[in-house]
């Protein structure tokens, strides 16, 4: 077996041309960081950054989410699916052994007579992966699970970001309704001072008949908003895979309107594109076209197998291996390499090599998309928390107003209609003002989801 052996070893070693991996190009990023603050945080910011809005019903539907959530659940069978195969492409690398057993029976032309043989044995193969084409093929289906796991963070990044979305506008729609009931029992109370006018006949039929359709106005938005904050509770209902009774023991009709502060989760841009799921994703991908690509070059050079059997043959009875069969045993080596194949190992090739260039390409892209939405959800969320401060103020202005206005018009020093104006400018801002709270917290769940802040998952290699 030596001569063999050290033929097959010279082939492979005369035969072998040098393959360079295609090296990864750090992507030349460069983006102004419109509206960074000009000093680090003074601590780390807590990766489960919905705690932040100090919100225990928020941190128990967000928990319940990552619990039931079908589309995560999906991600997490994908998971799996893609560790089974990378642990398949790992045992590809060691021998394989199989047990055999066979029993054949034929005549023999010289003796003419039939002849009936058992054999039994074990037999061990071997792949020696000279040229690395195993090896990549183990690494590509390491950076496949790599992005799966890497697209499930996206999914669950996702799932907490329009579960909070939800809730925030379900709070939002629960204020706007109570401001609602509020503005409607102010309408009843200028409803009484004008029917008490006409009584007295110092005010005409039209006073009422104005403050009557105020009313109906401000009734007809409250039911509006019932409809909204029902939508945003049955969004819930889906997000947590649950029914709408278990959902009405965790998600209480009243409450506060929850808001968190962004100073802290200011980052640099570097730190966004390191931590997001899909650029982590699109990084893992181009690390499995560049595997691929190599693996496809080995293609081009000789496969080594080495192949041995040990067994025992006898005849068809049992007794016959117990008292002493023949022994069998085998030693080889293989060798396969590729001589004519009409272009097709070049054009696997040249198709690895596109497949590594649309991925990097798709990498660049997902990193500069990254970029570009951080920054915008960064302005918005800044621009957001200034128009909410302008209309705090303006709201308690309109809310002095209107009281001024109500005191007047009972006293007759003033219309209705300036009355009836204070009030729509007060209802009016009161929703504006709200809105705007809300904006802002929805705005800082975008700026968490886009700088792709979210707790380590579980999955370990």
């Amino acid at each position: 077996m030596r001569r063999p052996l050290s033929f097959i070893a010279l082939l492979v070693v005369t035969s072998c041309a040098s393959s360079t991996a295609p090296t990864l190009r750090p992507s030349e990023l460069q983006a102004e960081w419109e509206g960074a603050p000009s000093s680090a945080p003074s601590s780390p910011v807590d990766a489960a950054w919905w705690r932040s809005f100090g919100d225990p019903v928020l941190d128990e539907l967000i928990a319940m989410a990552e619990q039931r959530n079908l589309d995560l659940r999906i991600a997490d069978a994908r998971i799996r699916e893609a560790r089974a195969l990378r642990e398949g492409s790992r045992a590809v690398l060691f021998p394989q052994l199989n047990g055999t057993a066979g029993i054949s029976s034929g005549r023999t032309a010289m003796l003419n007579a039939e002849r009936t043989a058992a054999t039994v044995g074990v037999e061990a193969s071997w792949e020696v992966d000279v040229f690395g084409r195993l090896r990549n093929e183990a690494r590509a289906a390491d950076a496949v699970w790599t992005a799966t796991v890497a697209v499930r963070d996206g999914v669950r990044l996702a799932l907490v970001a329009e579960v909070a979305r939800a809730y925030l506008e379900y709070r939002l729609y629960r204020t706007q309704h109570t401001i609602a009931e509020a503005n409607a029992k102010a309408a009843e109370e200028t409803l009484r001072i004008a029917r008490a006018r006409f009584e007295q006949g110092v005010s005409s039929r039209l006073d009422v008949e104005r403050t009557l359709t105020a009313l109906g106005e401000t009734r007809a938005r409250v039911a509006q908003i019932v409809e909204l904050a029902e939508s945003s509770r049955h969004r819930l209902v889906l997000l947590l895979a649950t029914t709408p009774a278990e959902l009405g023991g965790v998600l209480p009709e009243t409450g506060t309107l929850p808001s968190a502060s962004a100073v802290g989760v200011l980052l640099a841009p570097t730190e966004v594109i390191n931590q997001r799921p899909d650029v982590r994703a699109a990084e893992a991908q181009l690390l499995a076209a560049v595997a691929r690509r190599e693996a496809a070059e080995a293609l081009r050079y000789p496969r080594i197998t080495l192949a041995s059997m040990l067994g025992l043959q006898s005849g068809t009875e049992v007794t016959a291996f117990l008292s002493g069969g023949s022994l069998l045993w085998s030693l080889g080596a293989n060798l396969l390499a590729p001589l004519l194949d009409f272009g097709r190992i070049r054009a696997t090739i040249d198709a690895a090599d596109a497949r590594q260039e649309q991925a990097y390409l798709s990498y660049e892209l997902t990193a500069r998309a990254g970029l570009q939405e951080v920054q915008t959800a960064l302005i918005l969320y800044t621009q957001g928390e200034s128009r909410r401060s302008e209309l705090a103020a303006a709201t308690e202005s309109a809310r002095r107003a209107a009281g001024l206005a109500r005191r007047q018009y009972a006293e007759g020093t003033l219309s209705l209609l300036e009355v009836l104006d204070a009030e729509r400018t007060l209802y009016a801002l009161e929703l504006q003002a709200v809105q705007a709270t809300a904006d802002v917290s929805l705005r800082l769940v975008r700026l968490y989801q886009t700088m792709g802040l979210m707790p380590p998952n579980q999955e370990t290699a």
